[in-house]
């Protein structure tokens, strides 16, 4: 799945499913800006988000009964 990263000062603040919805929510991240001489600075990043599941925490089933 293709996410877009928002960076304020280099720290993730969200990420986004469309490149306009990131682009609205830094102009609201600006909007919050108190002094105009402490702005932050933002980026996007594109990337594809994929999941990593842990590894199975299940034990190999051993074969209990005997070979003939």
């Amino acid at each position: 799945m293709i996410r877009f990263y928002i960076f304020k000062d280099g720290v993730l603040q969200s990420s986004t499913a469309a490149k306009e919805t990131a682009i609205d929510l830094i102009r609201q991240y600006q909007k919050q800006e108190t002094h105009p001489f402490l702005r932050s600075e933002f980026s996007i990043i594109k990337g594809e988000e994929e999941f990593v599941p842990y590894p199975s925490q299940r034990k190999p089933k051993r074969n209990r009964g005997t070979e003939r």
